[in-house]
């Protein structure tokens, strides 16, 4: 669960954040740009969390890390959609 949720987090995250970095589209899409900074700033905490403690097997035990995941996943899709829609 931990694996396929961090792993589509991170395609989606890497698929959307150019995106998300330009100002015209977040004036266009401000509430699909606020989930994003949520999701950025979430995203950008698990990386660097990871980054000082690279050790896997407790990563994988962390419940919390699954449901912070969980969480930028269903925002990332309601952002896909946000963006579908704008298109």
């Amino acid at each position: 669960d931990m694996l396929d949720n961090w792993l589509q987090c991170q395609s989606t995250w890497l698929y959307l954040e150019p995106i998300f970095s330009s100002a015209d589209i977040i004036k266009q899409m401000p509430e699909e740009g606020d989930k994003f900074k949520m999701v950025d700033g979430k995203w950008r905490a698990i990386m660097r969390s990871t980054h000082d403690a690279p050790a896997v097997i407790p990563i994988a035990h962390e419940s919390e890390r699954v449901d912070v995941l969980t969480e930028c996943n269903e925002l990332l899709e309601a952002i896909q959609k946000g963006l579908a829609a704008y298109l």
